[in-house]
């Protein structure tokens, strides 16, 4: 008998481990192949320095973006990720045929890589019957607005050249994740196809594909705070390169969760050092 009472109360406490993990907060990118039941809003705020263009070097900022969650039918969900403002400044290199290695001023209502996309998500695989959760992911989009700098036009030189002002992505890939004793794990990897875009690729290149990969482990909790740890790859393996780690604390809050880490490349052409903030909220 004591026997079986300390075997039952050893599975509950497993149990209550696993549900606890289970509601581990996502990370600041990574985002869990597990299906949701809540609507969410999540709120962010990014900076970077260090990041290489097309037509101009030593990129260094902040980018303001939102992101909205909506699950449906258990096992489906449609993100939309909306990269609303960016205020940064650049040095024009050397290559371009005016202003070479002047600061100029870049700005305006959308993102640098990241574009107003719509993303659909399906979960095929679930951890109650196999130990994990797996799903699958397909969306697209485009640049919502320009962005305006003090770089003057080649061919009309009274007025300034925008950057990204043109383009559409395409993206789809696959999500895992699962509870381990630690914490949670997650994977993300998918493909980015840039079309008809402008002003991005180090090498001027305007439709280019680019591997999106993510790796996450979220930890147990020290108290109420979550540490991870995310590493990042967006790229071609060849003049396109952001690679970085993402250190980071997580505080869940009823239904909220804030979040703040920071952004370290590990060489490349992406960002070289940026702070990182969120807040989500769960409806």
């Amino acid at each position: 008998m004591k026997t079986i009472i300390t075997t039952l109360l050893a599975g509950l406490c497993a149990g209550l481990s696993v549900s606890t993990l289970a509601a581990a907060p996502e990370p600041l990118r990574s985002s869990y192949a597990d299906i949701g039941e809540a609507m969410e809003f999540k709120l962010g705020w990014q900076s970077f320095k260090g990041m290489e263009l097309d037509e101009a070097d030593d990129l260094e900022g902040w980018t303001a973006t939102a992101q909205a969650v909506f699950p449906f039918s258990g096992k489906y969900q449609l993100r939309i990720d909306f990269p609303f403002k960016t205020n940064a400044d650049a040095v024009v290199k050397d290559n371009q045929p005016m202003q070479q290695g002047e600061n100029i001023d870049v700005e305006g209502y959308g993102g640098v890589f990241d574009f107003l996309t719509v993303t659909f998500e399906h979960q095929l695989v679930f951890a109650e019957n196999a130990g994990y959760n797996l799903s699958y992911y397909v969306g697209g989009g485009r640049v919502p607005d320009r962005l305006d700098t003090t770089k003057r036009d080649l061919k009309n030189p009274d007025e300034m050249d925008p950057f990204n002002h043109t383009g559409m992505v395409f993206m789809g890939g696959v999500k895992f994740d699962r509870v381990h004793s630690f914490g949670q794990i997650i994977a993300n990897a998918g493909l980015r196809y840039y079309t008809d875009s402008d002003d991005l690729h180090p090498a001027g290149d305007d439709s280019f594909p680019a591997l999106d990969a993510r790796v996450a482990a979220v930890f147990s909790p020290w108290g109420m705070l979550h540490p991870a740890v995310e590493l990042t790859y967006l790229g071609d393996f060849s003049d396109l390169n952001q690679f970085s780690v993402v250190p980071q604390l997580l505080l869940p809050y009823k239904d909220m969760t804030f979040k703040a880490g920071a952004e370290i490349g590990l060489g490349g052409n992406g960002n070289e050092l940026g702070a990182m903030l969120q807040a989500s909220f769960r409806f």
